[in-house]
């Protein structure tokens, strides 16, 4: 694991309340950052190149690509995952932007069984981070 990785999962919490999603493949993590935008990272494994890459990305960007990641790429990991009730959560909110995405964290890590019975898949907290460094 790069060093870089390892110092963004560390400050990943210093702002708000991150997703981070790890599977046998890859890490990825939506973070967010001290303006507002929010920070968007994978690590895949087993990519010798580049593992790790990075963007921030406005809020509203920055949703449509974490529940992109949620409904595309962790349902092939987590085949239980009732993404269209996760949506619909989203939708009631009466968010939108910064608000929406924190929203839709705090639900997923909160409410995980509501939404899989695996939840071996998501950090919910600071003291889980060592998972991710275990990973790589």
């Amino acid at each position: 694991m790069s060093e870089e990785f390892k110092r963004i999962i560390d400050s990943s919490f210093d702002n708000g309340k991150p997703l981070w999603i790890y599977t046998k493949d890859y890490i990825y993590g939506m973070l967010p950052t001290s303006s507002d935008k929010w920070l968007e990272v994978s690590y895949t494994f087993e990519d010798p190149d580049e593992p790790l890459m990075k963007g921030e990305k406005s809020p509203d960007f920055a949703y449509q690509l974490m529940m992109e990641e949620i409904s595309k790429g962790l349902t092939f990991y987590v085949e239980d995952l009732k993404v269209p009730l996760l949506k619909e959560f989203a939708g009631g909110t009466g968010k939108s932007g910064s608000d929406l995405i924190a929203a839709v964290i705090e639900e997923l890590i909160n409410n995980t069984s509501n939404y899989t019975a695996n939840t071996d898949f998501l950090i919910k907290s600071k003291d889980e981070l060592g998972k991710l460094k275990e990973k790589c």
